[in-house]
């Protein structure tokens, strides 16, 4: 296993790199268990090995250790007793608990934000998420590089005396806030290639899974669409926007995209560094907010995505709830929508779900004109959701009810262009639509 391979700052090894779990209940709570058995999953996931786990119960974090010194010093203790050099915390540490528990323990202590970036950076499979995550890692590091560098302090004292370990500080702090720049620099201009492949999708309705890590929304998109994302039960295996097309079984298609899950805490740094591929959920049409109902969780797990998605300015975007994985579970309340993104039960009652939505974002409305010509039905046709095409065989006239992409401006735009009389008379905008197929 290479240094590449593995999520903690520093391994050679072969095999898996054992690790101490610790887990603090704060302000007289009680240890949750579920959020420990998400900590070992997070550590499996950075190819680590939880091998002893660790509670304590506070009434707020020590300044100096998080835990408490006496608790420190048996973390300390049972590290090295069996022979353990990583420890994990289920907390984000400042930087000098940091530096402290280092020294005392004599181990790497990674807090829960480090493991999560590390898991980001195994993941990581295209340029885009390498430099999304590399610029993610360098701003959680800055501000803690001055405790890399505490051996070497000032030499001397008096105004104007500068140790080495200030020098190298500074040089490793300029150093790193150009490779940021120099990061942003590229990631814009991949974004702006997206930007233009974005454009040529104007129009189309959206759909965006958004939900939390391991729901199955990989697997759900290669369902629908035959998408061949990648897919797998571990934490984070998704870390690119995916997007397909997804014909409709009543006329017309949507464009359904694929993002990176989240999860309880998850880091502001990659909240911003993820900030494009987020924005795709925030431009959606429609939210498809998965969920995994085997989960004993689950309703913990989906408030925190819902959270999430008023964080990330997501709120105000419609959305439906997908309860995943029902081949794993009994589900009850059919009011609700139940599928399996493995077996395929339930998917044909989503599609169905998504052409409504579609249809109740159009702009609809009746038209008529005097003469259509070939071209102008087939623009309709293309621009829109006919759902009925009425010609008088006499007059030539047409009378045509559709649902346009890009609301009704957009066809005066093109009556405009005719010489013949025509009349556009809105019709259920915004509410449900005419039924029918195209």
């Amino acid at each position: 296993m290479s240094n590449h391979d593995t999520l903690f700052r520093s391994v050679t090894v072969d095999s898996l790199e054992k690790v101490l779990l610790v887990s603090v209940a704060l302000h007289g709570k009680e240890i949750d268990p579920s959020g420990v058995a998400e900590m070992v999953r997070l550590v499996e996931s950075a190819n680590g090995e939880v091998v002893h786990k660790m509670n304590q119960r506070r009434n707020g974090p020590d300044s100096g250790f998080f835990v408490g010194t006496g608790k420190a010093q048996e973390i300390a203790a049972d590290a090295e007793s069996m022979g353990i050099f990583t420890i994990v915390f289920n907390h984000n540490l400042s930087p000098g608990q940091v530096n402290r528990l280092e020294e005392l323990t004599k181990c790497k202590i990674i807090d829960r934000t480090e493991l999560i970036l590390a898991i980001f950076a195994i993941q990581a499979r295209t340029p885009q998420a390498k430099l999304r995550i590399e610029l993610a890692q360098l701003g959680y590091m800055l501000p803690r590089l001055s405790g890399m560098w505490h051996h070497l302090d000032r030499l001397g004292a008096g105004i104007g005396t500068r140790g080495p370990g200030e020098t190298q500080l500074e040089v490793d702090r300029r150093r790193a806030r150009a490779r940021m720049s120099s990061l942003e620099r590229k990631l814009l201009a991949i974004e702006a290639g997206a930007k233009v492949r974005h454009s040529r999708r104007e129009g189309m309705f959206s759909v965006a899974m958004a939900g939390y890590t391991n729901a199955g929304k990989s697997t759900l998109i290669n369902k629908l669409c035959d998408a061949g994302v990648h897919s797998e039960d571990r934490l984070f295996a998704t870390l690119d926007t995916t997007s397909r097309r997804l014909e409709l079984p009543k006329g017309g298609s949507v464009i359904v995209s694929d993002t990176v899950g989240f999860i309880e805490k998850l880091p502001k740094s990659l909240l911003s560094s993820f900030r494009s591929t987020l924005d795709v959920v925030t431009e959606a049409d429609l939210i498809l907010l998965v969920a995994d109902t085997s989960d004993p969780d689950k309703l913990s797990k989906v408030k925190t995505v819902t959270d999430t998605l008023d964080k990330i300015g997501a709120d105000s975007v419609d959305r439906i709830t997908v309860w995943n994985k029902c081949d794993l579970t009994q589900s009850n309340g059919r009011e609700e929508l139940f599928v399996s993104a493995l077996t395929g039960e339930g998917i044909e009652q989503l599609v169905e779900q998504i052409q409504l939505k579609r249809r109740e974002a159009l702009a609809w409305c009746r038209f008529k004109i005097n003469i259509c010509s070939g071209d102008l039905e087939y623009w309709v046709r293309t621009n829109s959701i006919v759902d009925s095409f009425i010609r008088d065989e006499n007059t030539g006239a047409v009378e045509i009810v559709c649902g346009l992409y890009l609301g009704l401006n957009h066809l005066r735009k093109k009556l405009s262009s005719q010489r013949t009389e025509w009349s556009v008379d809105p019709l259920f905008r915004n509410s449900a639509a005419p039924g029918g197929e195209e």
